[in-house]
């Protein structure tokens, strides 16, 4: 019983965060994803960029599930510290670049997400079978720190779809753990 509970409790909090909630800042600017089916024709200016920063626009496939990255437990700290400025990390095989340089590697440890991402919505990094089995079109730029993936924007409807489809593949997953 507590099994199904459990399984009820997830997806309703999963469902939850599948639907499109306008935001009270910068909800005019609209979803965003990381990985898109299309080259992107214009790329937002990324308030991270400098100006010698240099974009690569590139067609990669996702090795594995990106990872949330987490700081290193401070027991008996205080919680109150700041949020990592890029809390996602994926592994990607670059299979062509469309513009810029290609980078010396073919698989990159790229980060992405961030403070401004939280005010708007955005479509998770793919997590399905489906989604990771696709290619997909990504905009990035590298720093001292690595790669570091832009936004780009992706329409209402896109977004729900991408944002269903993980939903209902979670909802799958507990039902058959709970068996």
């Amino acid at each position: 019983m507590m099994h199904k509970i459990r399984s009820v409790f997830i997806f309703l909090c999963l469902a939850a965060l599948a639907i499109d909630q306008p935001r009270p800042a910068r909800a005019a600017d609209g979803p965003i994803t990381y990985f898109s089916d299309e080259v992107p024709l214009e790329l937002p200016k990324s308030k991270l960029l400098s100006s010698t920063d240099q974009i690569i626009v590139a067609k990669v496939r996702v090795l594995d599930r990106p990872a949330y990255l987490l700081r290193p437990d401070q027991s008996g700290r205080p919680s109150g510290e700041k949020l990592l400025r890029e809390p996602w990390s994926a592994w990607l095989r670059v299979l062509d670049v469309i513009r810029g340089k290609r980078p010396e590697r073919e698989r990159l440890d790229v980060s992405f997400g961030g403070a401004d991402d939280l005010l708007r919505s955005y479509a998770r990094a793919p997590t399905t079978p489906r989604q990771l089995a696709q290619e997909y079109f990504v905009a990035m730029y590298e720093d001292a720190f690595g790669f570091h993936l832009i936004g780009l924007p992706i329409s209402t409807e896109k977004y729900r779809e991408w944002q269903q489809e993980i939903t209902r593949f979670e909802w799958e997953r507990q039902k058959s753990l709970s068996k």
